[in-house]
């Protein structure tokens, strides 16, 4: 028995010893890890010289790390391949055949290969140039080329109506007047403003809401039914190439959000003047800043937005504007409503260090502390009754306990939407607004001096700002 102890303590060691030895090093771009090694170079973490000078437990834990997020980049790439290479319906086809770039081609052969880019940018190149004819009509030779690529009516939109084809003998085509096609048409849909919101808060039963008050410092008409293009296509309106020409080509950072590419043959035209005569606003939309990109990008549809967005690689955003109305807890962007989870859920990982989240709506933020400033103080007045008040008071009519109904606004008329999103969004500089906002551009009639009813940034806003981050508040960037 004895033996055996002292057997064992001189082999333990060595069976230690020999487990060191076998955690060996992982070669670069090891196909095992072929996703992180995608990853740390898409990102520039690593090169082989520096990876070769870890220890084997620092590259495992390199390797660790980067397992989820080089999955989940690997995968967002994937789906937008997949989205990329079905059969497109005109406004797909607007979407893709303006925003594709030759960088989207790169990170896609970089991701997914060769063969699956080649295939995107064949199909691109097919498209631009029937594109660049659509003008002149298309024959049955070119619908037949566009088959693989797009959907029968987004192919019947391309083509002129049989009317327009038949051109008297002796008239140059070029001179028969071109109707303009569904396909145009489609790609201008005209804003519908419609009713303003039902409720300010998630959950609020009262029918007490303050719509009408809240409008005359927001000016807010949301109807989120109308998309208005923003530093997009470019629409010439009738005797367009397909009612389509594109702005040109610039330089952007991978999978940023796209700049519109032009093609070739097609010819870039001065984007229309496009004034409202509408007395009321009907403003909200998504401003981008992503760095390295020379001017921000602006979206009307809040879900156009989150798309470009879940494109972007981690940590490329600088700023963000979420321009709409706001209330205690929650701000909306047209149709779309978001609240400290969902605003976290869209932005985690997508924002720079010190990047800046700006919600640009009224009482986004808490009221804060005591004030001598008088209109700091209405407005924090007005919030109170607006949003405890009324809606308590109600409740009581409706039977409510005033217990439950006071423990029911107590909870919500001073919630901090940008304090919240500041806890879910780590490193991120978060700013709401402590009191209604007033965008001297969103006033009745004023809109219609400005001609700005669409208008998707706000401009200047009269407002109290309060800036947190990770939960701390600091001051305004």
């Amino acid at each position: 028995m004895q033996y055996l102890r002292l057997l064992l303590l001189f082999l333990l060691p060595g069976l230690a010893g020999s487990y060191a030895c076998a955690r060996e090093s992982v070669f670069w771009n090891a196909r095992e890890y072929a996703a992180e090694f995608k990853y740390f170079q898409e990102r520039g973490s690593f090169n082989p010289k520096i990876w070769a000078a870890l220890t084997p437990e620092a590259q495992e834990r390199a390797l660790l790390d980067a397992r989820r997020p080089a999955l989940e980049r690997q995968a967002e790439i994937q789906e937008y391949h997949a989205d990329a290479v079905k059969k497109w319906d005109s406004a797909q086809l607007r979407d893709y055949a303006e925003q594709t770039g030759e960088e989207d081609i790169r990170i896609v052969r970089f991701w997914l290969g060769n063969e699956k880019a080649e295939a995107l940018a064949r199909k691109l190149a097919v498209i631009r140039e029937k594109l660049a004819k659509a003008g002149r009509g298309l024959n049955d030779r070119d619908a037949l080329a566009l088959e693989p690529y797009l959907l029968p009516e987004a192919i019947a939109e391309l083509r002129p109506p049989e009317s327009a084809a038949e051109v008297p003998p002796g008239q140059n085509t070029e001179d028969a007047a071109h109707p303009e096609s569904a396909f145009t048409a489609a790609a201008r849909p005209e804003s519908a403003s419609a009713a303003a919101l039902d409720k300010f808060t998630a959950e609020a039963p009262s029918a007490l809401n303050a719509d009408s008050f809240s409008r005359l410092y927001d000016g807010m008409n949301v109807s989120g039914g109308g998309p208005v293009a923003v530093g997009g296509a470019r629409y010439s309106g009738k005797g367009a190439a397909g009612g389509l020409t594109l702005a040109e080509p610039q330089k952007k950072p991978a999978f940023a959000i796209p700049e519109l590419k032009a093609a070739p043959g097609i010819k870039t035209a001065p984007p229309e003047e496009k004034k409202s005569t509408a007395l009321t606003s009907d403003a909200y939309g998504i401003t981008v800043y992503v760095a390295g990109s020379p001017k921000p990008r602006t979206f009307r549809q809040a879900k156009d937005a989150q798309a470009a967005i879940r494109r972007l690689p981690d940590g490329s955003i600088s700023k963000i504007i979420l321009y709409g109305h706001g209330s205690p807890g929650m701000q909306t962007v047209g149709a779309e409503t978001y609240d400290a989870e969902s605003a976290a859920q869209l932005l985690k990982g997508k924002m720079a260090r010190g990047g800046v989240i700006q919600f640009s709506g009224c009482n986004t933020a808490s009221i804060g502390g005591p004030t001598l400033n008088p209109a700091v103080g209405l407005s924090m007045v007005a919030r109170r009754l607006l949003y405890f008040s009324l809606p308590y008071f109600q409740d009581r009519a409706d039977g409510l306990p005033a217990a439950q109904a006071k423990r029911q606004w107590e909870k919500t008329w001073n919630a901090d939407l940008a304090l919240d999103t500041s806890l879910g969004v780590k490193g991120a500089i978060v700013c709401g607004y402590r009191t209604f906002g007033l965008v001297p551009g969103r006033l009745p009639l004023v809109t219609r001096i400005i001609g700005n009813q669409e208008a998707t940034t706000p401009g200047y806003v009269a407002g109290k700002k309060a800036c947190y981050q990770d939960g701390r508040e600091v001051s305004a960037p």
